[in-house]
């Protein structure tokens, strides 16, 4: 049986997208490793999935994925790409604009201060065997290369508004 062909192509500073008409903005990737004992990971999935909903229907929020490590039973790591840089992601703002005009009830408050978070600590720390770790890099475009297949089991984001 031969191997499946990749659908892959190299988007870069020197191989521009061609379906692209403009260069490509620095994102803000963050990876996120959290441990949990091995008989609690379901329970850390089930006060999880909600908050890797919310993450991935922000507009700001540009890839969502949630790996497991096969070597170290309860170890995740989160992928996340964003928009926006760290500033803005770990700013602590609590201004609250209204629902009018459209407006969210959330707006003007940074990622890590949605409320939803602050649920999901109150769920999830007490599982932790170890502290979170949190690194942040910025994307650099060159390079990116990436296969259909790798999105296979996952969804394409459905967004009305992407912010950059």
């Amino acid at each position: 049986m031969g191997t499946p062909g990749l659908n892959a192509r190299v988007v870069g500073a020197h191989n521009p997208d061609p379906q692209s008409s403009s260069s490509p903005k620095k994102q803000m990737t963050l990876f996120v490793t959290i441990t949990v004992a091995p008989e609690n990971i379901e329970k850390f999935k089930e006060a999880h999935r909600p908050v890797w909903k919310a993450c991935s229907e922000e507009p700001e929020c540009l890839f969502f994925d949630v790996f497991q490590d096969q070597e170290v039973p309860g170890r995740f790591r989160f992928v996340e790409v964003w928009s926006k840089g760290r500033e803005w992601f770990e700013k602590v703002r609590f201004e609250r604009q209204g629902v009018t005009g459209g407006g969210r009830a959330d707006e003007g408050q940074e990622q890590l201060t949605k409320p939803y978070y602050k649920i999901l600590w109150e769920k999830s720390k007490p599982l932790w065997v170890d502290e979170a770790k949190m690194e942040y890099f910025e994307r650099e475009g060159e390079g990116s290369v990436w296969s259909d297949e790798y999105l296979a089991g996952g969804r394409k984001m459905e967004k009305t508004q992407v912010v950059s």
